[in-house]
C-alpha cells in the first residue's frame, strides 16, 4: 500500500461539507441513529468510535448515499442529499463490510469495469496506478475469489481510491489486513488528510486510528455521546469511555 496518495485534487472530487439535521434511522422497532446533529467541514479527519451496534455502519452508509435516513435530513454543501445529482457520487468512495467486488472477475477486471463506471480519462493508466498504490499488482490477473480477506480488502480500497474522491468513508478499513498492511493503510489515510481530502472512518481501536484523527465522535445506541477535538490529546479518555460503553 502507497507511503503517500496524489495531491491531486481535482474540482469535480472537491471535498463537500456535510451537515446532519436531527437525523435518524430505524429498522423497525430499532432506533439506530437517534436525531443526530453533526457538521463536519471540508479537510477534517473524523474518527467515529462506539461498540458494537452504536450506529457506526449506518451512519457511514448513509453519508454514502447508500441508505436513507428514517427522519431528519442530510445536507451536502447545503444541498439536501435527496436532491444532489447522480454526478454527485463521483466525489464520494466508500469502504464498507462488502466489498462490491465480483468474485469471478480478476483483481484487474473489477478496476477496470469500475473505471469505465466513473468513465475516467485514460483508465487502463489509472488502474494501473491504484494496483501499484496498493501493493496488489502481483495479484493482477488472480479472480477475486481466490483472495484472503485481507487481499480483498485492499483491492476495495483501490476500487475506492481509482476516481480520487474528495470524500473518502470508511467502515473499519483495517479489516483482514496484518500489521505491516494497516501501518501503511493509516500512512496513506494521513496523506489523503494532507491532501486536503475529508476522511470520516469507523474504528473498533482508538489507539490505532486517533493519532491521525483532527476529531473523534463517540455513538452510543445510536446517539452522539462525544464530539472531541483534538483526540491524540485526550487518547486515555476516550479509552476509558468507550471501554465503559462496551
Amino acid at each position: 500500500m502507497p507511503p503517500h496518495a496524489s495531491p491531486d485534487l481535482p474540482p469535480e472530487a472537491t471535498s463537500p461539507r456535510l451537515h446532519l439535521r436531527q437525523l435518524s434511522k430505524y429498522f423497525g422497532r430499532f432506533v439506530a441513529l437517534d436525531r443526530l446533529d453533526l457538521e463536519v467541514q471540508p479537510g477534517e479527519l473524523v474518527v467515529v468510535l462506539g461498540p458494537n451496534g452504536a450506529g457506526k455502519t449506518t451512519l457511514l452508509r448513509i453519508l454514502a448515499l447508500l441508505q436513507q435516513p428514517s427522519e431528519g435530513e442530510l445536507l451536502f454543501d447545503d444541498q439536501p442529499a435527496r436532491r444532489l445529482p447522480p454526478a454527485f457520487r463521483q466525489r464520494l468512495g466508500f469502504v464498507g463490510h462488502e466489498t462490491f467486488l465480483y468474485d469471478e472477475l480478476t483483481v484487474e477486471e473489477n478496476l477496470r469495469f469500475y473505471a469505465r463506471l466513473y468513465a475516467l480519462d485514460a483508465a487502463a493508466q489509472r488502474v494501473g496506478e491504484v494496483l501499484g498504490e496498493m501493493d496488489i499488482a502481483p495479484r493482477a490477473r488472480s479472480p477475486v475469489r481466490s483472495l484472503s480477506r485481507g487481499l480483498k480488502q485492499r483491492v476495495a480500497l483501490a476500487r475506492a481510491w481509482l476516481h480520487r474522491p474528495g470524500l473518502l468513508l470508511l467502515d473499519e478499513p483495517s479489516t483482514g489486513l496484518d500489521p505491516p498492511a494497516r501501518a501503511r493503510l493509516f500512512d496513506w489515510l494521513a496523506a489523503c488528510h494532507r491532501s486536503g481530502r475529508t476522511v470520516i472512518l469507523s474504528s473498533h481501536d482508538p489507539a490505532e486510528s486517533l493519532p491521525l484523527a483532527t476529531r473523534a465522535l463517540l455513538l452510543e445506541r445510536g446517539r452522539l455521546a462525544l464530539d472531541l477535538p483534538d483526540p491524540p490529546a485526550r487518547l486515555k479518555e476516550i479509552e476509558a469511555r468507550l471501554q465503559a460503553a462496551n
